[in-house]
């Protein structure tokens, strides 16, 4: 009997153990994509200021006035420190290590659409691993804190558009505002629905 305990305690090991480097691969391939996206928009930029002049863009009247200057540089300033705080506030929280620790990490990005679709309309398919479900649905609602992070990187596109004083940095500035407000819709709303998903279903509740 003894040996058979033991036995199920190491197939538990490695199956822990089989799920950390799955988590760790699926860590490792989003840092390689975002790398990626951050080299790509990096040669997007360069690109796009070989063409058109860099900083000799169109402006509204000429060189920027001297508030105008200013006032962006301060938004700049603040947009980068309020990001820096705003990850040492993720990092103290415990967020970080939560989404580093999570089993999501271990899924292929077609599953975890799947995962969020079910939590969303609140209807776990049949055979689903309710902890999984869970992982997710903590995630989804936590997600609001990544609002701050990106109001952040508003202030900074602001302040740039000010300081430049360009049409161009004033169209990238309108462009990320859409996206801004698109994700805050699409944040706060999953994560409502997250919240009730987890009402439905106490720690200890059952199915």
């Amino acid at each position: 009997m003894g040996t058979s305990v033991d036995g199920e305690r190491g197939s538990m090991v490695d199956m822990a153990d089989v799920e950390r480097d799955r988590i760790t691969r699926g860590r490792r391939r989003f840092r390689l994509l975002a790398v990626g996206a951050v080299v790509v928009l990096a040669i997007a930029g360069f690109v796009i200021g070989a063409i058109t002049g860099g900083d000799e863009l169109p402006s509204w009247r000429g060189n920027p006035p001297g508030w105008a200057e200013n006032a962006g540089l301060a938004l700049v300033g603040l947009g980068l420190l309020g990001e820096a705080g705003w990850f040492v506030y993720g990092y103290r929280s415990g967020r970080f290590k939560a989404n580093r620790e999570s089993r999501i990490w271990a899924v292929s990005w077609s599953r975890r659409r799947e995962l969020a679709k079910q939590v969303r309309r609140d209807e776990p398919a049949a055979g689903e691993d309710p902890a999984v479900l869970r992982n997710v649905a903590e995630q989804m609602a936590g997600g609001r804190w990544l609002l701050g992070l990106y109001a952040c990187m508003m202030l900074f596109f602001a302040g740039q558009a000010l300081s430049r004083y360009s049409w161009f940095w004033t169209v990238l500035l309108l462009v990320m505002a859409a996206l801004f407000v698109v994700a805050a819709v699409s944040i706060f709303r999953d994560a409502r629905r997250a919240e009730a998903f987890l009402r439905h279903r106490p720690v200890g509740g059952g199915d």
